[in-house]
């Protein structure tokens, strides 16, 4: 038997450390002979099958690298559920200055949705019955009539899978969350909330100058209220990095913890995105150093905080059957690309036919695998490469663990045990 290249060891306190596995999360807790056992070789056999069975030893001819890039090829080359996010418009009824898209006058007409449904259909017919569908734009509720054309389709034809929605949320109506459940397969939404009022309508930028943060509150109540589950988006900045504030806001709104997580993110300085001073954070190691303090923010408040579970792609978006749908149904790399030929990775057709190009037939050398930094790097398997779309930019995007995975540890220990120190 050998250690696997995945453990990590954390020394907590006297007589004790912490023992993680990033590859399955195993996490234990090892005593100083055990350690010394751990470390020269030499436990109990009782002791080794345990480890065993957690990962933390393994066969001597086990490749786990190897292992790891299989299970990752095969993950991507799996047609038998397909994940579609499509925008309805290019549209935006906000101007927020990280944004990475132009906004153009472009709507998915009702005639490119029937050829939407179309496609479903044939996909169906060649047996992929599993459909995961993510609406948006632009703002996808500036065109809405899409959404409940496709979304019959896939309630009459009992597709498998699920539908969400990421909105601004500042026209989800009453109106529009009864549509939603009685129309669609539509039960979760994603809703950005940028901090406090004053520095979410700092960001969070109506067309017409009005704030947003109160509408947007108010639509988030009454989403939860009717039994969706929300998850609200802070996207993380030098100006709202310390969240307590916010948090306390947060609580006034009296939301159901079980309808609701929080979800942080970087506010990334893209092509199109408002060059700010003071704002972006430079490196991934600076990102870090306010995401950690965040971490801590949340678990002040109660909440549990944010994970970096063990990945099968850095993004979904790097298996074959994941596409983001522009509104005239051209194909893209991700969410986050430019829609521009660089980033096109084919169409659907009038015919309701898929036709992919060179670009999609190259996705594969993107992989994370080909990096001999993240080949030999502790966190591969909680990162695998992270943002697609970054690596292909040359920007390096590791996930904020791989600087503070002492913390890291420490915090999944805590919460097991339902103690936290600060």
């Amino acid at each position: 038997m050998k250690k696997s290249k995945y453990n990590y060891l954390v020394s907590r306190k006297e007589n004790q450390s912490l023992l993680f596995n990033t590859r399955n999360h195993a996490l234990i807790e090892v005593d100083d002979d055990t350690l010394k056992k751990y470390n020269n070789g030499t436990l109990d056999s009782e002791i080794v099958e345990a480890m065993s069975e957690l990962g933390f030893l393994i066969e001597n001819d086990v490749d786990e690298l190897k292992e790891m890039q299989e299970d990752y090829e095969k993950f991507c080359v799996d047609h038998s559920r397909l994940e579609l996010t499509v925008m309805t418009t290019e549209r935006c009824n906000f101007r927020c200055p990280y944004c990475y898209q132009n906004h153009e006058a472009k709507d998915m007409t009702l005639e490119k949705a029937q050829t939407l449904c179309k496609f479903l259909k044939e996909i169906y017919k060649n047996e992929t019955h599993t459909v995961d569908l993510s609406w948006f734009g632009g703002e996808p509720l500036l065109n809405p009539e899409p959404i409940f054309l496709v979304e019959k389709l896939l309630r009459e034809w009992n597709f498998g899978g699920y539908s969400h929605i990421t909105t601004n949320g500042y026209l989800l109506t009453d109106e529009m969350l009864e549509r939603f459940r009685k129309e669609t397969r539509i039960d979760s939404l994603q809703i950005t909330l940028d901090g406090t009022t004053e520095q979410h309508n700092a960001t969070r930028r109506h067309v017409s100058g009005k704030p947003t943060y109160e509408v947007i509150c108010k639509n988030i109540q009454n989403a939860v209220a009717k039994g969706f589950y929300v998850t609200i988006r802070l996207n993380l900045n030098k100006e709202n990095e310390n969240i307590d504030p916010f948090l306390k806001e947060l609580e006034q709104l009296r939301l159901d913890r079980t309808r609701y997580e929080i979800h942080i993110t970087n506010a990334h300085n893209f092509e199109y995105s408002e060059k700010l001073k003071n704002f972006y954070y430079d490196t991934p190691e600076e990102f870090s150093e306010a995401y950690t303090k965040v971490q801590d923010s949340l678990i002040r408040a109660n909440y549990r905080f944010q994970k970096n579970w063990t990945k099968d792609t850095g993004c979904s978006f790097e298996r074959d059957n994941v596409f983001l749908v522009s509104c005239d149904l051209n194909l893209y790399l991700c969410t986050s690309c430019e829609l521009s030929e660089y980033f096109k990775q084919g169409y659907i057709g009038i015919d309701g036919s898929l036709y992919l190009n060179e670009n999609y037939r190259k996705r594969r050398e993107l992989s994370v695998f080909k990096e001999e930094e993240c080949r030999e790097c502790i966190v591969l398997p909680m990162c695998m490469g992270a943002c697609t779309y970054c690596r292909i930019k040359g920007a390096r995007n590791c996930i904020p663990e791989k600087y503070f995975l002492d913390k890291y540890v420490e915090r999944l220990y805590e919460e097991e045990k339902g103690v936290h120190n600060f």
